[in-house]
């Protein structure tokens, strides 16, 4: 018995050991040479497609951004949404790591809102200016992300006694790059009053985001040259939603489904007549200087296919985007992040220059690559550091 206990322990002693002296030689040996074998392997799995070809967050088991050394921005934007730790270990690295993209002049590339991904050594700017605009806090999911990445204006329902209410937003409309209208529940007579400067602010280039309900009362009305309907009114539906189209702003898989808690839809089945007459009223409710064009149907509801949840289209020189509710279930992900990546993704953004100060590495790789994007050759730059 005591043998035995003392083989035990000698093993035991042993396989410290090893695995101490192992620890040690690699440590030793690390320094660069294997923070360089990292990097090497790192920008090798980038430049190619991963594994599935057309991996998605969630079936990713090998990223990669390029197919046939084409930048695929789509996948760069997946990935800097992918968690950082998980990565290091796709990659098989236990070090740090930062990528990114520069054009000829050496200068950061914003890529489809993406400055880097890794560990973080550079920053987006968004010199923008916004507004937000909501009538129930209850449904105020993108306040503090509007307020805190663009510094947008914030505005709140009807008040006459109040200059940040829909009034003052109209005031000030023409100064904004973006709006976000939030379940917006105007009273008929408030968007009639303000239907020609809304259509105007799209149709002259304004991106509109807008989800929910249009108005309080009426299930038809129309903005932007589309149909905005109710079928079961303010009531929690918890209607199953499934995704029918990809686009190039918005990372949602063709095949995802999600529940919308509120059931909101849009239809472009009976376009309203264009109608730019300048003797009409201020606040003619029938003012539509052009027609809506390029409408995509990127979300129907399962059990009315018919009705469309998510849609896209354009209004003039501007983009408008439409969600049932900003609140969902049974989504397999983040969806409010979804939302506000698709505000910066539209928006776009300057990236800073990188920042190495940042950090203080014992040693430090850097490996370049190149690649084409939009028919034009961009540098890949890969950071790793102990």
């Amino acid at each position: 018995m005591d043998f035995g206990i003392a083989l035990l322990l000698f093993i035991f002693t042993l396989v410290v050991y090893l695995s101490y002296i192992t620890n040690v030689q690699r440590e030793g040996k690390s320094g660069l040479d294997v923070v360089i074998k990292d990097a090497k392997a790192i920008s090798s799995a980038l430049v190619l497609s991963g594994y599935p070809t057309n991996w998605t967050n969630e079936t990713v088991i090998r990223a990669g951004l390029a197919d046939g050394h084409k930048l695929d921005s789509t996948k760069l934007r997946a990935f800097k949404r992918l968690n950082y730790s998980i990565t290091k270990k796709y990659f098989g690295t236990i070090y740090d790591y930062f990528v990114y993209f520069v054009d000829k002049k050496g200068e950061v590339l914003n890529i489809n809102s993406v400055c880097g991904a890794g560990y973080p050594l550079i920053n987006t700017s968004y010199n923008i200016k916004s507004a937000y605009y909501y009538q129930d806090p209850a449904d105020s999911f993108l306040k503090d992300f509007m307020k805190n990445t663009f510094n947008a204006d914030i505005y709140f329902d009807d008040d006459p006694g109040d200059e940040n209410d829909i009034d003052g937003l109209i005031s000030n409309l023409s100064k904004y790059s973006l709006l976000v209208l939030e379940h917006p529940g105007f009273p008929t007579s408030v968007l009639d009053k303000h239907y020609r400067e809304l259509n105007n602010y799209t149709a002259r280039g304004g991106h509109l985001i807008i989800s929910g309900r249009l108005v309080a009362a009426s299930s038809d009305k129309y903005l932007n040259g589309i149909r905005f309907l109710k079928r079961f009114g303010d009531s929690d539906k918890n209607e199953e939603s499934i995704v029918t189209n990809s686009d190039e702003h918005l990372l949602l898989n063709v095949g995802d489904s999600m529940k919308f808690k509120q059931y909101y839809y849009v239809a472009n089945n009976t376009p309203p007549p264009i109608d730019t007459d300048p003797d009409n009223p201020p606040d003619n409710p029938n003012y539509n200087p052009v027609p809506a064009v390029n409408f995509k149907n990127l979300s129907i509801y399962v059990n009315f296919p018919e009705d469309i949840a998510i849609a896209r289209w354009d209004y003039g020189n501007g983009t408008v985007y439409f969600f049932s509710d900003f609140d969902v279930s049974a989504f397999n992900g983040n969806f409010i992040q979804v939302v506000e990546d698709l505000a910066t993704s539209f928006i776009g953004g300057t990236c800073t220059p990188i920042n190495i100060s940042v950090i203080s590495p014992k040693n430090l790789a850097k490996i370049e690559r190149y690649l084409t994007y939009n028919s034009q050759v961009v540098k890949m730059v890969v950071y790793v550091w102990h």
